[in-house]
């Protein structure tokens, strides 16, 4: 039996139902996936605590708390319902992540960190931009061409399997896409053929509204093409009768705030979220890696404690992202730092078998502990082994 089917503090609704939680997430509005939630144009699920008071409502986007976060039961079960069912569900769909949103009260933050400390999730922020598509030009520029359903019929487009897998992350079908949806590419020719280097596509439409998600080609970024793809795409958008464009990003990702303003959008909403990694062993690698470095933004201080006993937890279960020497770096470093000394040379001694060099070398990505300290460490640990 499903978690859902046990629950004391709350129920989950049928479809016909879920009206009945719309004010209680009427401070989340600038979320368009709960109204498509609610109206039954996007899937989700809605569960209701029995006294009114509180609800969950799972989207494409994510997982959304709203109402009062004074029923700390139905919270305490939330809990549950995540650890048990929602999270496992997202793993087996082989989602990575999940997204936490809820209202920016201050007392809906305390009442999730309380109740869902088991998780460990962690605390960062995201960005909502609106468009009214006021005065919008009509035609797409050249080398933009519509993602349509010729388009994703293609068979010589090199990248088009990371597009539809795109597309399935909010639409139910490619052939949903292509009937509801919209988007702009650019395609150049590389010596694999017929490339797709950039392209902004909906990631969903609700009546007259809708929001963009967009990408491109590391190869190719900081060359103007993702302000092209996304214009594209506000072309079509006003051609279809749309009258609202949503986009939302990571707090962090200041290419896309920049790509954003630059095309006419306007910020909305700068608001916090949890987030984690589905499978507990990955959650706690990103763990330590977030509070490794800290979110001064939003409130949350480097912590070097709680990021080694996060990689040590992944770590000594032999769960290192297939050998990612970078981590038992990290991990030596954060030991060492905590007056840790044997910890840390065992992590250092593993990080150079795995093949690490030094933290001066290219990485594939940016969670490296690389402070002032770096090469005094590197000199003790190197000494010890």
């Amino acid at each position: 039996m499903m978690f859902a089917q046990r629950m004391k503090q709350g129920m989950e609704l049928s479809g016909e139902s879920f009206h009945k939680v719309a004010h209680l997430f009427a401070s989340l509005s600038h979320h368009l996936s709960i109204r498509g939630v609610i109206t039954g144009v996007l899937p989700g699920r809605v569960f209701l605590a029995h006294d009114g008071t509180a609800a969950i409502l799972t989207s494409p986007q994510g997982i959304f708390f709203g109402g009062s976060s004074d029923n700390k039961l139905f919270l305490n079960e939330a809990a549950l319902l995540l650890k048990e069912e929602l999270l496992p569900q997202l793993a087996t769909e082989e989602q990575l992540d999940y997204v936490l949103f809820y209202p920016q009260d201050g007392l809906w933050e305390t009442a999730l960190e309380a109740a869902l400390q088991e998780l460990l999730p962690m605390k960062s922020g995201r960005m909502t931009y609106r468009h009214d598509l006021i005065n919008q030009n009509e035609h797409l520029e050249e080398d933009i061409v519509p993602v349509n359903a010729s388009f994703l019929k293609r068979q010589d487009l090199v990248g088009l399997d990371d597009l539809i897998s795109e597309i399935l992350q909010g639409w139910a079908s490619v052939d949903d896409f292509a009937e509801k949806g919209f988007g702009c590419a650019v395609v150049q020719d590389t010596s694999e053929g017929p490339t797709i280097i950039s392209w902004c596509l909906t990631d969903w439409v609700v009546d007259q509204a809708c929001e963009f998600g967009i990408e491109t080609d590391d190869s190719y970024q900081r060359k103007g093409w993702a302000r092209k793809v996304a214009l594209g795409a506000l072309k079509l958008a006003k051609q279809r009768g749309i009258t609202s464009v949503g986009w939302q990003c990571w707090s962090s990702n200041i290419g896309s705030q920049k790509t954003a303003l630059s095309v006419g959008f306007k910020l909305e909403a700068d608001f916090s979220v949890l987030f984690g990694w589905n499978r507990p062993l990955n959650n706690l690698l990103v763990n330590g890696n977030h509070y490794m470095r800290g979110d001064q933004k939003y409130g949350v201080e480097k912590d070097y404690a709680r990021a080694a006993r996060c990689y040590a937890e992944a770590l000594d279960q032999g769960w290192d992202w297939n050998g990612d020497a970078a981590l038992y770096w990290n991990a030596a470093c954060l030991f060492y730092l905590l007056g840790e000394m044997e910890r840390a040379v065992h992590y250092y001694r593993t990080a150079v078998e795995k093949g690490w060099i030094d933290y001066l070398q290219p990485h594939y990505h940016d969670c490296i502990y690389r402070e002032e300290n770096s090469e005094q460490i590197r000199r003790i640990l190197a000494k010890s082994i």
